[in-house]
């Protein structure tokens, strides 16, 4: 029930389904309320949560520089209030992006775009009962499955970044069963993702309470508290992994650049103010105006943190917009609007 509640979220939480790197709704964290008189725990845990994602960073001396300049969390806040899926109750807070982005800059924090990285986990357990197996994003076949999968929520939630498990479906376990032999199970399985990072564990037991780990954790344990030993592990590996592959999306706060935008394919209201608001809020948005309008087609002069090379990054990995013609030395770039 966990698993399926954390699913609706993520869905809510991210913009694409399969490999998709534009998290659209960067500036919107949902926390869980557990009792309507703490929701200013839920607002201060959502702060903290929101300059995490905006950061790249899972350090609290970003927090801790915000507040101590001056700052209230709520002056952060746009907009509030409280969502209820499959019977479980959040707090949904929406958070000023440019009064983020400007304090952000006069404190010098870095900032991270709305293009964010995936990571696939493929993650293989032969605890001797059974089978090895994968653990995926659906099914729990041992305790550690559910404790995989709430900790990729948790980080997905937390850092604002793709992170998967695989979808084993029944074709697939078919041919991994018939040409075991002849291909090696994570090339066969990581070949129908495209993502930025592949982490690779295998996890074996070895003993009563012994246990084996090898990958890109590596490790033996020899005691029953197992899990919460290589939980510790697992969590300083995957930490730094995303600290690492957020830093590469960084954007230069120092640099501001104008840039024309021309977007085909406008044809109604609803696509005019769609596409300008999905620019709007990218991360190195400053500044917007319309510079002409016709047709099915609409231009935009952008102000943008971090200059064309920004910009034209979030747009390729925009599931909206595809480009169609640009020009680093004229600042400009075509667009068609995928409605």
């Amino acid at each position: 029930m966990r698993l399926i509640k954390n699913f609706l979220i993520l869905l809510i939480i991210f913009s694409n389904t399969g490999f998709g790197k534009d998290f659209k709704e960067l500036f919107v964290i949902y926390e869980p309320l557990n009792d309507p008189a703490s929701i200013e725990k839920s607002i201060n845990s959502s702060f903290n949560t929101m300059v995490f994602r905006l950061s790249g960073s899972a350090s609290p001396s970003n927090i801790w520089k915000i507040i101590n300049a001056g700052n209230a969390r709520k002056d952060f806040i746009s907009s509030y209030s409280i969502k209820n899926f499959d019977e479980k109750s959040f707090l949904q807070v929406n958070f000023d992006k440019d009064a983020l982005i400007k304090v952000f800059k006069e404190l010098k924090i870095p900032v991270v775009g709305n293009s964010r990285p995936v990571v696939l986990i493929l993650m293989k357990v032969d605890s001797g009962s059974m089978d090895p197996y994968f653990v995926t994003s659906y099914g729990i076949n041992n305790s550690i499955d559910e404790l995989i999968q709430n900790a990729i929520f948790n980080y997905s939630n937390s850092r604002g970044i793709f992170i998967e498990l695989p979808d084993i479906d029944l074709t697939d376990r078919f041919d991994l069963l018939k040409y075991e032999k002849l291909i090696d199970s994570k090339d066969f399985i990581s070949s129908k993702y495209l993502s930025d990072k592949v982490v690779t564990i295998d996890l074996t037991k070895v003993g009563l309470n012994n246990w084996s780990v090898t990958g890109d954790v590596n490790n033996q344990y020899s005691n029953d508290e197992f899990y919460e030993d290589f939980f510790e592990d697992f969590d300083s590996y995957i930490e730094s992994e995303i600290d690492m592959l957020l830093s590469k999306n960084a954007v230069d706060i120092t640099k501001e650049e104008l840039i024309k935008i021309h977007i085909n394919n406008i044809n109604t209201l609803l696509d005019y103010k769609e596409s300008r608001r999905i620019i709007e809020n990218m991360v190195g948005t400053i500044q917007m105006k319309i510079i002409s309008f016709d047709t099915d087609e609409i231009g935009f002069e952008v102000r943008m943190l971090g200059g064309f090379k920004t910009l034209e990054k979030q747009i390729t990995e925009n599931s909206f917009f595809e480009i169609i013609q640009g020009s680093f030395n004229d600042k400009y770039l075509r667009l068609e609007y995928k409605q």
